[in-house]
């Protein structure tokens, strides 16, 4: 019997984001002997070389943005190259983790008649689902219930909308065994420097919590891109830490490819934003404080494996910090659920099987 060909559309290439991540669960996982993965970045480095090292074919193809009028030309070419690219592959169905490209998706099934399939990992508005052509996929995942919601107002069939929350490898991601509590308790911060992680609220809150506790150790994992943009947020963040004085106590970790021994070095994740990173501190054995934004809530059990709390909070957020810093045993206690919990929800097996069930379902339709 010949595979299945998915041709896969990556946001990047250059980096390993959450979206990355989760990608490479997916196409290292799947079903091999009935699937066959193609996965085209917008650009090569980091997550190319290591998709190549999965043995996963990859192909670096730039996407210009679809609706830039300057691009017209470029995005043609681009999409025409994509086209001649599934034809070749003899494509069937085709994945994008970054639904920006679903323009690209339509154009391919419009020349190619295959399936479709939209990854929303962002918190969209109701006038995005309609820019980008959600209306023409034939299926759409989901990374939460919050972001299912923009989807519905927009009046997307719901019989095409799936949640599928994000998975993690419970093989690497693994608590460390505690002996006594450590001296120092430390809560990190996990992603890329920029506005949407909210590190300078971080740091505000660290701020905070110095003031009243001296134990706690605070970790800002991860670096800016290289863009002005980015460069600057991350010199705001810097200069902040050095406005309150906690130079002793903030440490910029910087990017890591060893993050299973970022987040066992933490006592704590703390997320302003959302994402994998909450499945990665859970499955290491580390409990979760997050605000109600994207995926959290559906992934944090308030009380038991963490705390969702909204953002203008930040109070109650800097007294559940010390809180869990001053009682260790209450902090380990809530990171071993967390695990168990992990354990049940966030295994790459459910995740992958969940998707191949979207695939074969819309494969029979033809």
């Amino acid at each position: 019997m010949d595979k299945k060909s998915i041709l896969y559309l990556s946001h990047c290439g250059s980096s390993i984001g959450g979206g990355e991540q989760q990608l490479a669960y997916l196409v290292a996982n799947i079903d091999r002997e009935d699937y066959q993965s193609l996965v085209v970045c917008p650009d090569d480095g980091v997550f190319a070389e290591h998709l190549r090292h999965l043995n996963i074919p990859t192909v670096i193809l730039n996407l210009p943005p679809w609706r830039k009028a300057k691009s017209l030309i470029a995005r043609y070419n681009a999409a025409q190259k994509l086209v001649s690219l599934a034809k070749t592959h003899k494509v069937q169905l085709a994945h994008t983790s970054d639904s920006w490209f679903n323009p690209y998706l339509w154009y391919l099934s419009k020349r190619l008649k295959i399936a479709t399939v939209s990854h929303v990992r962002n918190l969209l508005t109701p006038t995005q689902v309609r820019k980008y052509k959600f209306d023409r996929m034939d299926s759409i995942i989901a990374i939460s219930e919050q972001s299912k919601i923009p989807l519905v107002e927009a009046g997307i069939d719901t019989r095409k909308i799936d949640v599928i929350l994000n998975c993690v490898d419970l093989s690497v991601f693994r608590p460390t065994p505690v002996t006594a509590p450590s001296a120092e308790y430390v809560v990190g911060i996990v992603g890329r420097i920029e506005p949407f992680k909210r590190q300078k609220v971080f740091v505000e809150i660290a701020a905070k919590v110095a003031a009243q506790c001296k134990k706690v150790r605070f970790h800002i994992i991860g670096a800016a891109l290289d863009t002005p943009e980015h460069r600057t947020y991350e010199q705001k963040v810097r200069q902040l830490v050095t406005k309150y004085q906690l130079q002793e106590i903030v440490h910029f970790a910087g990017h890591r490819t060893d993050m299973p021994n970022a987040m066992r070095e933490l006592d704590l994740l703390v997320t302003l934003s959302a994402g994998s990173v909450i499945a990665e501190a859970m499955a290491a054995g580390k409990p979760v404080i997050g605000t109600p934004i994207g995926s959290t809530t559906d992934m944090i059990v308030h009380g038991t494996t963490g705390y969702v709390i909204p953002l203008e909070s930040i109070d109650e957020i800097v007294n559940q910090i010390i809180e869990l810093a001053n009682n260790p045993t209450r902090s380990l206690s809530m990171g071993q659920r967390a695990r168990k919990y992990a354990e049940t929800t966030f295994g790459v097996e459910t995740y992958v099987q969940e998707v191949q069930d979207i695939y074969e379902k819309l494969l029979s339709i033809g």
